[in-house]
C-alpha cells in the first residue's frame, strides 16, 4: 500500500485543531466566550471539512493498493474490498449511532440521534462511495461540484423549515441538522474531491518511475490543488465580504475545501522533496493520525475537567499541556500495544473477517 507521511501529517493536523476547538468550548468559563471566536474562525475557515478531504484520499488508496495486493481474480478482488467498504461503513454508522444516542441521552435532546457528527459523515460517505469506485476521474469531480450545488441550493429551500414536524422539516432534519457541522451532502462532495487526489496519486506512484515523481506531483497535483485552492479562498473571501449568500456553513464548507488543498498539496511536496525528514519514531503528529478515531471518541471525556471554568489564557496552557500529554502517551504505548486501541484498525480487521468468512460460505454453497 501507499503510506504516505503527508496524510498521517495532515489527519493528525486535523485531529490537533479538532481537540482544541472542542476543548476551548468546554473548558473556557463564560466571561472568556470571546476567545472562542479565535479557534472557531480557524476550523470554520481551514479545518472544517479536512477531515472529510483526507478520508476521501486514504480510502480511494485503500481500494486500488487494496485490489493489486491480493493475488485471486481482480474482478474477486475488488469484490472483496467493495464488500470491505460497505461492512466498514456500517460498522462507523453503527458506532456513530451509538455515539448520538449518548448526545442524546445526556442532553434530553433525542433528535441529537441523527446529526451530522464527523463519524456519521464519514460512515455514508464510505457506503456511498462503494459503487462509484470504479466511475473515471472526471465522473466523480463532476458528481462532487454537483454534490455541493445541490446541497447549497436544496438547504436555500429548507431551511425556513427547521424544527417544523413537516416533510420538509424532517427531510431538513435528514440531510443539514445541524447545519454547521457536517451535513452530507457537502461533505460526501469534499469526499469524493479527496478520491479524485487519491487517484491521482496512485497513478504517479505505482504507474510511474520514482525519479518521475516529484515532476509529475508538482504538475498534476500540487500546482492544480494550490491553484483551485487559492480561487476557492479569494472566491470565499469576496463572497463574505459582500455577503452573496445568506447560507449557513457555505463559506466554512468552501474556504476549508480550499484550505484542504493547498495544505495537503504542500505536505505531499514537502515529503517528497524530502524539505523535511522525520523518522515516524519521532513523529509527534503520526500517533493522533493512527490513533484518530479512538482519540475523537475518547477526548471527549475532557469535557468534564475543566468545565466552564478557565479563562482564555489558563485554557490555552492547559490544552498545549493536554495534548501534549496525550501525545506523550501514545507514543509510549504504540510500540507495545501497536493497533490493539485503534478502533480504525479493529473495525478494518473485523471488516475483512466478515467478508472472508461471507465468500466461504457463499464458497462452500456453490460447491455443494
Amino acid at each position: 500500500m501507499v503510506r504516505l507521511k503527508s496524510i498521517d501529517t495532515f489527519r493528525g493536523i486535523s485531529v490537533l485543531v479538532m481537540i482544541w476547538l472542542h476543548v476551548s468550548e468546554w473548558w473556557l468559563s463564560g466571561d472568556s466566550k470571546w476567545f472562542l471566536d479565535v479557534p472557531f474562525f480557524v476550523t470554520q475557515y481551514g479545518f472544517l471539512v479536512s477531515y472529510q478531504f483526507i478520508s476521501g484520499v486514504s480510502r480511494f488508496l485503500f481500494y486500488k493498493t487494496g485490489g493489486s495486493a491480493i493475488e485471486p481474480s481482480e474482478i474477486t478482488n475488488k469484490r472483496r474490498i467493495k464488500r470491505q467498504f460497505l461492512v466498514r461503513g456500517f460498522f462507523l454508522l453503527l458506532i456513530a449511532l451509538i455515539f448520538n444516542s449518548g448526545v442524546a441521552f445526556s442532553t434530553s435532546r433525542p433528535s441529537e440521534i441523527w446529526s451530522w457528527f464527523i463519524l456519521l459523515a464519514i460512515a455514508v460517505s464510505i457506503i456511498l462511495i462503494t459503487p462509484l469506485l470504479d466511475t473515471s476521474k472526471k465522473t466523480r469531480l463532476f458528481l462532487g461540484v454537483a454534490f455541493m450545488v445541490l446541497n447549497f441550493s436544496t438547504l436555500s429551500f429548507l431551511q425556513d423549515f427547521e424544527g417544523q414536524s413537516n416533510i420538509f422539516g424532517v427531510l431538513f432534519h435528514l440531510l443539514f441538522y445541524p447545519t454547521g457541522l457536517h451535513p452530507i451532502l457537502s461533505t460526501f462532495a469534499v469526499f469524493l474531491i479527496g478520491t479524485v487526489v487519491g487517484e491521482v496519486i496512485y497513478e504517479i506512484y505505482y504507474k510511474e518511475e520514482k525519479k518521475r515523481r516529484l515532476s509529475l506531483l508538482k504538475k498534476k497535483v500540487v500546482i492544480p490543488s494550490i491553484i483551485s485552492g487559492i480561487i476557492l479562498v479569494i472566491f470565499v473571501f469576496i463572497a463574505n465580504m459582500f455577503r452573496f449568500l445568506n447560507l449557513p456553513s457555505f463559506y466554512g464548507i468552501i474556504s476549508a475545501l480550499g484550505v484542504s488543498l493547498i495544505l495537503f498539496s504542500l505536505c505531499v511536496i514537502i515529503e517528497e522533496s524530502e524539505i523535511i525528514k522525520v523518522n515516524k519514531k519521532y513523529n509527534f503528529i503520526f500517533y493522533f493520525s493512527y490513533y484518530s478515531l479512538t482519540i475523537y471518541l475518547v477526548h471527549h471525556l475532557l469535557y468534564f475537567v475543566f468545565l466552564k471554568s478557565l479563562n482564555a489564557l489558563t485554557s490555552q496552557f492547559s490544552i498545549v499541556l493536554a495534548v501534549v500529554s496525550i501525545g506523550l502517551f501514545l507514543k509510549l504505548i504504540y510500540p507495545k500495544i501497536g493497533a490493539s486501541i485503534s478502533i480504525k484498525k479493529i473495525i478494518s480487521k473485523l471488516s475483512y473477517k466478515i467478508v472472508m468468512k461471507l465468500e466461504g460460505k457463499k464458497e462452500s454453497r456453490e460447491l455443494k
